[in-house]
């Protein structure tokens, strides 16, 4: 459980995603007292709703068989009321026609601390209340599998013009890898439909942890979800030839002759397979055998587009099929 993060049970966040999901992200307060009485109040002492006006309307309790009823204001009674031809006016307690409202810089803030994030973290609105930007964070339960993860919350995923919307702004955020979107909608076919397979999205209460009696979010589930995507993605994106002679990344063909060549690609390739990172040059040099050899720009001097696949910095080195393939670029490499 996070400190700062008001536990609330599953029953409550179900509420919760709700008014989040509703057209005004609010409630009036017939429903949340006469239906969600107990959790009603949870939300409001943690802040997460609060007062925002009053309804325009009532149910009559007199003789129109629950029938909405137009209110008006009685300065003999004292505040609002409903006419009734049985009964004539009759007082509407305050606290049944008070509207409550989702404070959703409340809400994001709750998402982002279940989520890892910092206290001081920012969201940004990518779509006016439909889509927004949480930011970034390392998922994984290892130092080996740790992802960068790019995280969105949306809502309202079932409207055409929003679904529409979100795909024009994913594509401007194309060059970020492993993106999830987490979302309050429960329809998501048509969403799925229209998004392509590289970004991830799952409901929120799909991702709760199992077996604890306070919502808490599953870092795993968001893992497998996304980066489960994109090992199959790299399967489909990815080729090598059996003496790694020519590497394609999607639209991508990078081509090496020289024996020595292929070798460190071969070898950055395997190590790329299992998600192992970069490694030390000198390392790599002396597992391959290669006493003499000191920097990689002697070894692939004279082919002009080694450094477009191969990743050098601060003493490692790495294969940059990932980069390339958020780059979504098309152009070759060749050996000269």
């Amino acid at each position: 459980m996070i400190s700062d993060v008001p536990p609330l049970g599953l029953e409550t966040v179900d509420l919760l995603l709700s008014i989040a999901e509703s057209p005004k992200m609010a409630i009036s307060g017939v429903a949340l007292d006469g239906f969600y009485k107990k959790i009603g109040s949870v939300l409001v002492d943690a802040g997460a709703v609060k007062p925002d006006g009053f309804e325009e309307v009532a149910v009559s309790q007199a003789d129109h068989d629950d029938a909405a009823v137009s209110l008006v204001w009685s300065s003999e009674l004292g505040g609002y009321a409903s006419f009734s031809p049985a009964i004539g006016l009759s007082r509407i307690d305050d606290d049944r026609l008070r509207r409550y409202k989702l404070d959703f810089s409340w809400f994001l803030r709750w998402l982002a601390r279940h989520l890892g994030f910092g206290p001081r973290a920012q969201s940004v609105c990518l779509i006016a209340d439909r889509l927004w930007d949480l930011g970034d964070i390392w998922l994984g339960t290892t130092k080996r599998m740790r992802r960068r993860t790019s995280v969105y919350f949306a809502r309202r995923l079932t409207e055409p013009e929003t679904i529409t919307q979100m795909a024009t702004a994913l594509r401007i955020h194309r060059t970020r890898a492993g993106k999830v979107i987490l979302t309050t909608s429960k329809d998501l076919a048509l969403v799925k439909m229209i998004i392509d397979d590289t970004c991830a999205i799952l409901r929120v209460d799909t991702c709760a942890r199992a077996g604890v009696e306070s919502f808490e979010l599953d870092p795993e589930i968001i893992y497998s979800a996304v980066h489960g995507l994109n090992v199959s993605r790299k399967k489909l994106s990815v080729q090598a030839d059996a003496d790694f002679r020519v590497i394609r990344i999607g639209d991508r063909e990078f081509r090496f002759l020289g024996s020595k060549h292929r070798q460190v690609v071969g070898f950055l390739y395997q190590r790329w397979v299992k998600d192992e990172g970069p490694i030390s040059t000198a390392l790599m040099f002396e597992e391959l055998g290669w006493s003499e050899t000191k920097r990689l720009r002697d070894l692939f001097k004279g082919h002009a587009s080694w450094r477009q696949l191969v990743g050098c910095e601060n003493g490692a080195c790495w294969l940059r099929c990932d980069e390339i393939l958020a780059e979504g670029g098309d152009t070759a490499g060749s050996a000269t």
